[in-house]
């Protein structure tokens, strides 16, 4: 926990660690941050599949004091990495926290997410987990296994947050999360956006996204609607191009068109038709 150090690795440090990360995922998880802290909700944050700690980091540095941070991936055990999802590199992951962060509250956990259990989790936490990030192994039976863990260990309005749900290249992860839907699951998705679902306990879900839709209802460059995902109601939380902002914007079409008569009738004048 650094003083200012969320906001200065929002603004700057998730550019430069390398990994897969769209940094509209740290304002979600700020919003959401500042949601919990309004409900008294604590916990420890943890995340399967750190790689070089781009999304950890976030985490990391929203610690409150006395949380913990579980950093957990195979790290140099790469000949466990079945499907080749990522490449974890500890002597990365902890140069990155010394220059962002500290490692106050961390715990390194190397080895397979599949062969942890809840009691050993919750001991390494040492805290019931109130953000916890699923980026671990991409099968089916992976994610299946890591949303399990996730939902057993985390707090009441603790949040999960799962990654490549609808990334084409990974259809294990949209099977496998489908399957824990299927299977008894303690926990419902409340957003999508940004290549990743959140989810939490259902009584949660409709704080969450009145929380995210005021904070990214005023912004220009991200849209906000409604949708359903496994029954459940989901907010959307989508990236805006320049045609998206036009569609939006009355006066920004009304521009748009006068401009572009103005530019057929110049283009006629100058080809000789009226």
């Amino acid at each position: 926990m650094v003083a200012g150090g969320a906001e200065r690795y929002r603004a700057v440090g998730h550019r430069v660690v390398t990994g897969f990360l769209q940094s509209e995922v740290l304002d979600v998880l700020a919003a959401l941050d500042r949601a919990q802290a309004g409900l008294g909700v604590s916990g420890s944050v943890a995340e399967i599949g750190v790689h070089h700690g781009k999304l950890f980091l976030g985490l990391h540095l929203l610690r409150k004091h006395g949380e913990s941070s579980v950093a957990i991936d195979l790290f140099g055990d790469q000949e466990l990495n079945i499907d080749s999802s990522g490449n974890g590199d500890l002597a990365k992951f902890r140069a990155n926290v010394a220059l962002w962060a500290s490692d106050e509250g961390l715990v390194v956990h190397q080895g397979d997410s599949t062969a942890l259990t809840t009691d050993a989790l919750l001991g390494l936490a040492g805290s019931g987990i109130r953000f916890f990030s699923v980026d671990g192994g991409h099968t089916a039976e992976i994610v299946h296994s890591d949303m399990r863990l996730a939902d057993a260990t985390l707090v009441d309005g603790g949040v999960v947050v799962a990654d490549d749900v609808f990334n084409q290249q990974w259809p294990g992860v949209a099977t496998g999360t489908l399957r824990y839907l299927d299977d008894g699951a303690g926990l419902a998705p409340f957003a999508i956006g940004f290549n990743k679902v959140f989810f939490t306990q259902p009584e949660f879900c409709e704080r969450y996204r009145t929380a995210l839709e005021v904070a990214f209802g005023p912004r220009l460059r991200v849209a906000t609607s409604h949708s359903t995902f496994a029954g459940h109601e989901v907010t959307l939380l989508l990236r805006q191009g320049a045609v998206d902002l036009l569609r939006r914007s009355e006066l920004a079409r009304t521009t748009y068109h006068r401009s572009y008569r103005g530019m057929v009738r110049a283009l006629r004048s100058l080809s000789g038709r009226s």
